[in-house]
């Protein structure tokens, strides 16, 4: 069956991962998405493990797309442009602010052309402010938007980054979002909008609800409270780690079981959700201790059952490499394993979401570059001109 964006068609105009991820996902639940790129092709297809020049990564970011490559710097290319916008129900660019305008396919001017158009525009610091043409990837924003610090001090007492690229992801999940609440709101309004999102919002936005905990309440009369920082407790065990938490009383007591410190679950400091909460730095150099006690001589597979016994959370540590044979992802179905006429066979993930009567599914193998130019231009009408516009240096096609 068609997934839930069936009919959709989507102009993809940005490279690297925040933009091509937002786009991805959308083709994942079944919408029809072009990537324009470059002749050379998007950098991103040159980052991480490969196979055949093809980047593994470069397929996760842009599966299920069809490529168009196009020099827009030519006034002819950009023309093209203009005629997939008439095509579109959605553009994505993340373009530094200003660019699109001066290439002639900003909003405005693709409004114009077609006024039910959706219009995302992505960017490290937003369309205005005094770093808003400032160049930002990932690290910039974890930086800029406190996420380094709250992940941590590192040995020398500075901030330390996730190393993952936490802030592009953040920021696709979010324009997704927001691009479906407005196809939503074009069916009940009738006109299309543009949607800007900074990747700096994206990511304080994703932070506030809990790490900006203690900054959200303003005023005198505050019970204030230590910094809520992780809320889970990762402890060694004899033959590997473990997370885990507590939330309700009931948890609580149950971890003290599992640990075999039953006497802990009665001690006033921590007996309550409020007694931990306003001896939180207490409570976390306690399970500290009784952790280095009690969890270095106990088995992961024993722990796992006595904190199963007693109701209390608990889960293992996976390296990533262990992710696709763990027990509950393999019962999930989660991952996929596919061969791509490039790069070969390849594990990939399905989409998180689980639709009843729309599924969604990983797209057809990401494209190699200029792969469906010539497909497209017929398409758009241009079929007459393909020959013209390859000699010229307009359009790329595959070799």
């Amino acid at each position: 069956m068609p997934g839930p964006l069936s009919g959709i068609k989507v102009l993809d105009l940005s490279a690297v991962v925040a933009g091509p991820l937002t786009a991805v996902l959308l083709a994942d639940q079944g919408a029809d998405v072009i990537k324009v790129e470059r002749l050379e092709g998007d950098i991103q297809r040159h980052v991480g493990s490969s196979r055949n020049g093809f980047s593994g990564n470069f397929h996760m970011l842009n599966r299920g797309k069809r490529s168009l490559a196009l020099d827009l710097k030519r006034s002819e290319a950009r023309d093209i442009v203009g005629t997939l916008a008439d095509w579109a129900d959605v553009a994505i660019q993340n373009f530094r602010p200003g660019v699109v305008d001066r290439l002639g396919v900003g909003y405005e001017q693709l409004k114009q052309r077609n006024p039910r158009l959706i219009y995302l525009s992505l960017s490290g610091f937003g369309p205005s402010g005094p770093h808003a043409g400032r160049r930002a990837y990932d690290p910039i924003i974890q930086a800029r938007s406190g996420a380094a610090t709250a992940q941590g001090r590192g040995e020398d007492g500075g901030p330390q980054q996730v190393k993952q690229l936490l802030a592009d992801k953040i920021t696709a999940y979010a324009a997704s979002q927001a691009i479906s609440a407005a196809l939503v709101a074009r069916e009940r309004l009738g006109g299309g909008q543009h949607i800007t999102l900074s990747m700096l919002d994206a990511v304080i936005c994703f932070l506030w609800p809990d790490v900006g905990a203690d900054q959200i309440l303003l005023g005198e009369g505050i019970d204030e409270r230590p910094p809520i920082g992780a809320a889970g407790h990762v402890a060694r065990f004899a033959n590997g780690w473990a997370a885990t938490m507590t939330l309700s009383d009931a948890e609580y007591q149950g971890m003290c079981r599992a640990y075999g410190v039953p006497e802990l679950a009665d001690d006033p400091r921590f007996s309550t959700v409020r007694a931990r909460q306003q001896n939180r730095l207490e409570y976390r150099a306690t399970l500290d201790r009784v952790a280095s006690e009690k969890a270095a001589v106990m088995s992961i597979e024993d722990a796992e059952e006595r904190f199963q016994t007693h109701n209390a959370p608990f889960g293992r540590v996976n390296d990533i490499e262990d992710l696709p044979n763990d027990e509950q992802v393999l019962a999930g179905e989660l991952f996929e394993t596919t061969d791509h006429p490039v790069a070969g066979r390849l594990r990939q993930t399905r989409p998180a979401p689980r639709f009843s009567d729309t599924p969604a599914g990983p797209g057809k193998a990401a494209p190699t570059i200029g792969e469906h130019s010539r497909q497209i231009l017929i398409e758009v009408g241009l079929g007459d001109r393909i020959d013209e516009l390859v000699d010229g240096g307009i359009v790329g096609v595959e070799e």
